[in-house]
């Protein structure tokens, strides 16, 4: 009977871990076809601009306009730099992710950063997503695959760090965890102002 007893809990414990690979697996490939579809839109859409195919530190990129599900307009880059989370409430990655940039928007130097979540989706959807969505920074829907080619979005989840100059400070397309190095380097331009001093003034 012990021996019975042992098998079937190994047994179950093996059919667990096959089903959260498996559970993984689809959100692995449902993130996959989202990024590709996002891709093929943007490589239409905006395929004539110049520069590279990802965003780089020290790119410069165009300034624009937003207005956010609270109805508050904000402009990027502005006065302060800028923070920028482009996301779909449809990636699964991109939901895991809020948890993370919800700690980050409480380490964040306000004097001197805004923070903003960009959606892809259309107004509507993002709003209804938003309802069920707890979070400590503003939301704003620019579908305009435009804007999203001229900052190199070509992967999502990505998080992109503007200067009030306009110059990419930081940049990190995909998934990210809090005991990266590339977190450290995020952590320690926002919580400042210095690189407000001198970067991307001519």
């Amino acid at each position: 009977m012990i021996g019975i007893k042992v098998r079937f809990s190994h047994g179950l414990n093996l059919a667990i871990a096959c089903s959260a690979a498996f559970l993984a697996l689809l959100f692995s490939v449902a993130l996959l076809r989202e990024n590709l579809r996002l891709r093929a839109e943007l490589e239409q859409v905006g395929g004539g601009l110049s520069g590279p195919a990802r965003a780089l530190v020290g790119d410069r990129v165009p300034s624009f306009q937003a207005v956010t599900l609270n109805g508050r307009k904000i402009f990027v880059p502005g006065r302060k730099g800028c923070v920028l989370l482009f996301f779909s409430p449809k990636c699964r990655v991109c939901e895991e992710h809020f948890p993370l940039w919800e700690r980050l928007s409480g380490e964040i130097n306000r004097e001197c950063w805004d923070i903003l979540g960009i959606s892809l989706d259309p107004l509507e959807e993002t709003a209804a997503w938003a309802q069920s969505h707890a979070r400590d920074f503003e939301i704003a829907s620019v579908p305009d695959r435009t804007l999203w080619r001229a900052y190199r979005v070509t992967a999502i989840p990505q998080a992109v760090v503007v200067s009030p100059h306009g110059i990419i400070l930081w940049v990190h397309s995909g998934a990210l965890r809090e005991d990266e190095p590339s977190y450290s380097a995020l952590l320690s331009i926002v919580r400042r102002c210095r690189e407000h001093d001198h970067m991307g003034e001519d």
